[in-house]
């Protein structure tokens, strides 16, 4: 089997932890792999792969990155 990648999402559907770990074994361990995992994918096109901070798009089941702060010049 290939590899399978999970992200772990918080009730503000912010993603807390990247997991790489087949479905069976994710569903089969929930003690271990609680709460929401989501999964992610790596080389789909028109699809973003999760990162810790980014958030998780129900309506386009899609990753969103998080904003960098613009950062002014001090004078």
């Amino acid at each position: 089997m290939s590899a399978q990648y999970f992200a772990q999402i918080d009730d503000n559907n912010v993603v807390t932890h990247v997991a790489v770990v087949q479905r069976e074994f994710l569903e089969a361990n929930p003690q271990r792999y609680t709460g929401r995992w989501v999964e992610t994918f790596f080389d789909t096109d028109g699809k973003t792969y999760a990162g810790i901070g980014f958030t998780y798009d129900e309506v386009s089941e899609d990753f969103v990155a998080p904003v960098s702060p613009v950062i002014e010049d001090e004078v």
